[in-house]
């Protein structure tokens, strides 16, 4: 066992697990509120779900099928961002190149505004 191991396990037994809530006064659950809190959470949230955990780490305290949330397949902007770049890069492979002197005729890029008259901008009259 490491020291810091050690030294949680002393916390452990020190500070024993509370059976009474105090989470307006210090925000901390009771495991009882745990469960509750993460069972809605699943219930709620379909990327999170309920862990058991390693049989040598299980908390007496929760139930065995409930040791710890997990949470999956949540987009990451980081990899959003890459993946758009990736799509960026393949559709310019995949469009012809264009030189100084091509023609545009513009039948490939329309904008909705074209087909909108002037009077249908949305205004609302009173």
């Amino acid at each position: 066992m490491t020291t810091l191991g050690y030294l949680r396990s002393v916390r452990e037994w020190a500070y024993p697990t509370r059976t009474s809530s105090a989470f307006l006064e210090k925000g901390v659950l009771t495991p009882e509120e745990f469960v509750r809190a993460g069972d809605e959470l699943v219930f709620r949230c379909p990327t999170w779900s309920w862990e058991s955990g390693e049989a040598s780490k299980l908390k007496s305290y929760l139930p065995p099928d409930k040791q710890y949330l997990v949470t999956r397949n949540v987009p990451c902007q980081t990899r959003v961002d890459e993946m758009e770049a990736e799509l960026a890069q393949v559709l310019n492979k995949n469009q012809p190149e264009r030189h100084a002197g091509d023609v545009d005729d513009g039948d490939d890029e329309w904008l909705i505004s074209n087909i909108l008259r002037p009077d249908d901008t949305g205004s609302v009259e009173e």
